[in-house]
């Protein structure tokens, strides 16, 4: 069968935001540099919900809106939404049948404080972004959005990253890369791909960094650049 890549599907549960931008412009930018040459379908579900999104009683339907998605993950003691059991739903969801939106990446914007279990060792109780490889990432705007002057660019940021470590960059191969206490593998150079726990620090400083120097290293670019070139990425 002919090849094609899997289809990128976006979401958010922001409504209008002025940086939504950001998350498109996200993905063409990690597309361009690592010379992506066959085109992702990128498809924007926005603040998503089925004509069936509740049922007769009013109760949210699974599967069926952004809603039931961050109800579902939602811990209602700590008031924030667990980002493991929230890629779990998009990872087991049931439009990844071939009848209908087949297997595809999805990318989640939300607005809720995220955090990750205890027992995968997540640094100060929160989280901005996480991902499941292969499969789908969620980033929360909860604490970047208000950094003066650069919601945009803050968020553009935590978007390229979860991006590139759902595609498995950096290699964990390397000698310059460094595993997180969430499993992910962090590069150690300058880079956007460096760990970042504390918000909204850290993400000002990936930021600035992005816009100085470049968003990828050179040794992050290569691993982005051999991921498109292999066709381990496509799907028949």
């Amino acid at each position: 069968m002919e090849e094609k890549n899997k289809s990128i599907n976006i979401m958010d549960n922001k409504g209008f935001w002025p940086e939504k931008s950001s998350l498109v412009d996200a993905i063409k930018d990690v597309l361009s540099m690592g010379y992506c040459k066959k085109q992702f379908p990128v498809k924007d579900f926005g603040r998503f919900r089925s004509p069936q999104w509740r049922d007769e009683d009013d109760e949210l339907v699974p599967w069926q809106s952004v809603d039931w998605y961050i109800y579902d993950a939602l811990n209602e003691e700590r008031m924030q939404v667990n980002a493991a059991a929230l890629l779990r739903s998009l990872s087991n969801e049931p439009w990844r049948d071939e009848r209908l939106l087949g297997e595809h990446y999805d990318i989640f914007v939300i607005e809720e404080d995220l955090f990750l279990p205890e027992e995968e060792g997540h640094g100060p109780g929160y989280c901005v972004g996480a991902c499941r490889a292969f499969s789908g990432a969620v980033i929360s705007t909860h604490r970047i959005e208000h950094i003066w002057g650069m919601p945009y660019s803050c968020t553009k940021t935590e978007i390229m990253r979860q991006f590139c470590f759902m595609l498995g960059i950096p290699s964990h191969l390397r000698d310059d890369v460094t595993k997180g206490p969430d499993a992910t593998a962090y590069c150690q150079n300058n880079c956007i791909l460096r760990p970042a726990y504390n918000a909204p620090q850290d993400w000002e400083e990936l930021t600035e960094d992005r816009l100085r120097y470049g968003a990828l290293c050179n040794s992050c670019r290569d691993d982005l650049q051999k991921h498109f070139a292999d066709k381990k990425h496509f799907e028949n």
